[in-house]
């Protein structure tokens, strides 16, 4: 259980690295806003005159004629600012700096459209000032105005549009971290599997060399019974520990692969066949091996690669005489299973490899029961890729013991016409 639980466990560390990073976007984002901003506070970017009602305040009346405090008027002349005094008539009652294509006069029309925009190109502000109306004018080009209104609807979608643009933001996250992930994955697993290959090829050689010596060694004539054994012994060990190699190399070429390499049509009961009687040769005392092919599997192939599913069989036949040492009987068949309505459509083969041993221990057939995984198992190597090589055809493999012993493998293939 514990690669499900580390893979589990890395999928939410990768959930909660992407809301933290979609999170810490968002939070950097409004510190370059407020960055921005201050930066331009502390540059003068506001800073375009007194304000209006700073005018009005200090605009005065005595003996018929307005004056305005020497420090605003200051202001208003060191920002390039004019200013004027309409009365309730419409008449410019005061002014400073009036530009000359300011009028004198207005309707309460013209007042109307340019209290709240400009006035002649320049932004203008107004304020109210007894029955009149003060009104700044800054200079053409400072300021940009623009009256912004909205409905309560749009605001709610507005809302809606940031959520979803949070969102978009937290899947691509979560899309370039698993894309990240897979890729630091899989040259991980690049270099493993290249280091699995280089010692298995390192040891190859001088396990061949120990299979030669041992095989010579067992053959001596002047060697005693013991003797003998002692070399059979060295040379089944060691054809043992060069098929594990194999596998070793079989299920690393195979973790990822969703269909064999350089897949050709091959007529499976033919190497059903093949793997069979490459098991007969040299078959302990106590042990039997039956073979049954349908006839109505003679003419049907199995997209994908002969070697595979060669090893395949050979490592489900092996599996029950290597873990049955004290003998036992194993039927292998090969037959058709029919597609929708009885056409040809989603037919299959079904291959059988059934035995009357001791059946699978409790540990080896929860593993094979298990959701097929990157890790490789402590036992039962040979059946994971058993496994892995029916998924690399588009198949599936079951493993269950029987209910007055023994187990039963069964694999299913897709089938088309040879």
């Amino acid at each position: 259980m514990r690669a499900p639980v580390a893979r589990a466990r890395e999928g939410l560390v990768t959930a909660a690295s992407c809301v933290l990073g979609a999170v810490t976007i968002l939070v950097a984002n409004a510190l370059i806003v407020g960055i921005v901003v201050l930066a331009l506070h502390l540059m003068g970017a506001d800073d375009v005159g007194p304000q209006v009602s700073e005018v009005s305040a200090s605009l005065t009346e005595a003996d018929g004629a307005y004056r305005i405090s020497e420090g605003v008027a200051r202001d208003l002349r060191d920002h390039g600012c004019w200013a004027m005094l309409i009365d309730e008539r419409g008449e410019v009652a005061w002014s400073l700096d009036l530009p000359d294509d300011v009028p004198s006069s207005y309707t309460p029309a013209e007042v109307a459209s340019f209290a709240r925009w400009y006035l002649n190109d320049h932004p203008v502000t107004r304020w109210q000032h007894g029955e009149g109306l003060v009104v700044v004018g800054l200079p053409e080009g400072s300021v940009w105005k623009y009256s912004f209104s909205s409905s309560l609807t749009a605001l709610g979608g507005g809302a809606l549009l940031v959520a979803a643009i949070f969102l978009a933001d937290l899947v691509v996250l979560v899309a370039l971290a698993r894309i990240l992930a897979r890729r630091s994955w899989r040259q991980r697993d690049d270099a493993r599997n290249e280091w699995v290959a280089a010692v298995s090829h390192d040891v190859r050689t001088p396990l061949s060399a120990v299979v030669a010596d041992a095989s010579s060694l067992a053959e001596s004539p002047g060697l005693d019974e013991a003797g003998r054994l002692r070399a059979e012994r060295i040379v089944s060990k060691s054809r043992e520990t060069a098929e594990l190699l194999a596998d070793l190399n079989t299920a690393n070429r195979l973790r990822y692969a969703m269909e064999p390499v350089d897949a050709r049509p091959v007529h499976l009961a033919a190497v059903v066949r093949q793997a069979v009687a490459g098991h007969m040769e040299g078959l302990a005392d106590g042990h039997e091996l039956e073979l049954d092919v349908s006839p109505a599997t003679e003419g049907i192939s199995v997209r994908g690669s002969e070697a595979l599913l060669r090893r395949m069989v050979s490592n489900l036949v092996g599996n029950s005489i290597r873990h049955n040492p004290q003998g036992c009987r194993v039927a292998v068949s090969l037959d058709i299973r029919e597609g929708l309505l009885g056409s040809r459509i989603g037919r299959r083969c079904v291959l059988c490899v059934k035995d009357d041993g001791r059946g699978f221990g409790a540990e080896t057939l929860s593993t094979l029961r298990q959701r097929p995984g990157s890790d490789l198992p402590e036992h039962g190597l040979g059946l994971v890729i058993v496994r892995r090589i029916a998924a690399a055809h588009g198949g599936w493999a079951t493993f269950e013991n029987g209910e007055r012993g023994g187990c039963t493998c069964t694999v299913v293939l897709p089938a088309s016409a040879g």
